[in-house]
This record gives C-alpha cells, structure tokens and sequence, in this order.
C-alpha cells in the first residue's frame, strides 16, 4: 500500500477544497479539440457538424423557421454540443475534478471496467495500442483517480473512421456505467510525448511495432487489483 502522494493539477478541486464550477464551462467550450491529434479531430468536427445540419434542417421543414435563422442555429449548435459533452468527452472525469466530494466508483468497479475494457478492444484491429498512464501507471491510484487512457490506432482512412468510432463508443460506455474514463486516440507514437515522463504506460494491448520502438517494455497485462491507500 501507498501513503497518498496525489499531484492534483491547478484546475482539479480537491479533497476538503471548494467546488469549481468554472471547470465545467471550460470543459463545455472547448472538450478537449485543441488536445485531440488529428483523425479524432476531424471525427469530433464531424459530430458536431453534420447533426447540427440535419436537426437545423428538421425545425426548418417541420416548424417553419427560417433554415438560416441565427437564432435556430445558436440553438441548435448549442443542443448539439452539449450532448457531445456529456456522450462523447470525457464527463465523468470532469465532474470529480469539478466536485470536491465526489469519489470514483472504487477498486472493484475499475479493474472490471479495465478488463471489459481489454475484452472489447483485443479483436478491434483498428486499434493496436491501448495504455494506461496517470495515477495507475505511477503506483498512485487513489478513490478520485480518473482513468487516463490512451489508444493508438493503424494507419489508413478506414481504419481512422473505425478508430474514431471506437473511442466514441468507450466513452459512452464509461458515461454510462459513471466511470471517469480520460481517454484520447492517437494517430501516431509522438502523440504520448504529451504524457508525463514518470507516466510508463501499462499495456492491455499492444500490438504495433510503433508501440515496441518508442515503449521497449513487456507486451500486454490484465488487471486484478489496484494500488490504493
């Protein structure tokens, strides 16, 4: 067992600190874009763009307004970006850093998402790394740890839509089950250069040599128990 050494980035509320609501409106406005590496950038413009169209379209024919009105669209571009935020960002982990008393769902809940996790990935060519680096990876793991997961995924266009599609349904998954899911894909291995350096990744698949070069360590783990305090 580890004494807690939690290093809580400056935005994260705390234990005994006081509630950030500011961090819910950063997290609505920009959900990670400028973070994103290029394909899931491309697939979040997409989501964002092509439902505002078709339901802009629907009011339109179906309500008589004006198909270019400004104020339909400031409320449609408002409607569908709040439910990107909450299906498709990572929303329970903004939540517990916004919310000093909320806790993650604990050890048990988290190895077995961890290891569906792992189930549902391991047949998913598309993606060909998935790591966990954060709290887990540095031995950490504590009851307001999120999960800060990384997939990396081949190379290609269909394999980029797929890879997109994937990573979306992971974090409907994990805001379904209100597990604080942190989880980016990566189009390339220089993407994890953004990762801290004393974050070694742990593997549930590892299956590119992309993957072997930048990360010279042992294959694929499975979860059975977490480091807590």
């Amino acid at each position: 067992m580890l004494k807690s050494s939690i290093s809580h980035k400056k935005n994260k509320a705390i234990i005994g600190g006081r509630i950030r609501p500011i961090n819910l409106l950063q997290n609505w406005l920009h959900q990670g874009f400028l973070y994103l590496d290029s394909t899931e950038r491309f697939g979040r413009a997409f989501y964002e763009l092509i439902p505002s169209v078709i339901l802009s379209l629907f009011l339109s024919l179906n309500f008589e307004i004006p198909f270019l009105s400004l104020s339909l669209w400031i409320w449609v571009v408002f409607t569908i970006h709040t439910i990107n935020w909450i299906v498709n960002d990572n929303w329970w982990a903004c939540i517990l850093f916004t919310f000093p008393q909320l806790k993650n769902p604990g050890e048990r809940a988290t190895c077995l998402y961890l290891n569906g996790m792992a189930e549902r990935l391991k047949n998913r060519h598309s993606i060909s790394g998935v790591m966990i680096f954060g709290s887990i990876s540095r031995n950490q793991w504590h009851e307001r740890s999120d999960l800060d997961v990384r997939f990396l995924r081949k190379g290609g266009v269909f394999n980029g839509i797929k890879a997109v599609l994937i990573t979306s349904c992971e974090r409907l998954i994990a805001f379904l089950v209100k597990q604080p899911l942190d989880v980016y894909l990566a189009d390339d291995v220089t993407f994890f250069k953004k990762m801290r350096v004393d974050e070694y990744p742990i593997f549930l698949k590892k299956d590119d040599q992309r993957l072997n070069d930048f990360y010279p360590t042992n294959g694929e783990c499975r979860f059975i128990a977490l480091k807590t305090y």
